[in-house]
């Protein structure tokens, strides 16, 4: 499985916004509603009158979602307005959205980087020691005779999480779980995303 698809983007994003680029929702309204993604980005407090707008429209949530992470992963992701520009291209977008879209990037990005504004700035920051998930690679662990190949008697998992540092430094992750463990673990996983999305500030958004 490997979410590092089309600039670190993750692959869902890409997908998604592949899926919505030449909706007529999406010709019509991505301009606005990256517009609040960036005024939200920016202020202390969620602006949502572009939103409530919208709100009859089915499209809005999840468009809005999208632009909002593909937004934040290229801050955090330290991305080039050319690396962007060629991302919203190959997602099927047209010149005009794509050349709206950077200008309010570029915009973005000089507003976070000004010395005022050093806390918003901060949330982009990956320098505190985290590093990101790019890969994730598995395989069943098996013992080796002079003749066969046989799996071992309980089933025996190594997991690589393979992430990047800011500096762009490798550094995997490596573990073992039996397969009950492993479905623990998915499940734990599950129940965190949802706790997560359940206080998020764009709880409103669902």
């Amino acid at each position: 499985m490997n979410i590092q698809e089309t600039k670190n983007i993750p692959e869902e994003v890409s997908k998604g916004l592949s899926l919505l680029a030449k909706d007529p929702f999406t010709q019509q309204n991505f301009d606005k509603l990256s517009k609040c993604v960036f005024m939200n980005l920016a202020g202390e407090e969620n602006n949502t009158k572009i939103l409530d707008q919208l709100n009859t429209e089915p499209l809005t949530n999840e468009l809005f979602n999208l632009i909002l992470l593909f937004t934040v992963q290229c801050i955090k992701l330290q991305l080039m307005e050319i690396e962007i520009t060629t991302n919203l291209y190959d997602y099927g977008f047209d010149q005009t959205i794509v050349d709206g879209y950077i200008k309010k990037f570029t915009q973005f990005k000089q507003f976070i980087n000004d010395p005022d504004n050093a806390i918003i700035a901060a949330n982009f920051e990956s320098k505190i020691g985290f590093n990101y998930l790019v890969d994730v690679d598995w395989q069943q662990e098996i013992v080796v005779s002079s003749k066969y190949a046989n799996k071992v008697y309980q089933e025996i998992y190594k997991i690589q999480l393979h992430t990047k540092s800011t500096d762009t430094k490798d550094k995997d992750i490596v573990f073992k779980c039996t397969l009950p463990q492993l479905i623990e673990i998915n499940n734990q996983l599950g129940m965190m995303v949802k706790n997560i999305e359940s206080s998020s500030d764009l709880k409103h958004l669902k």
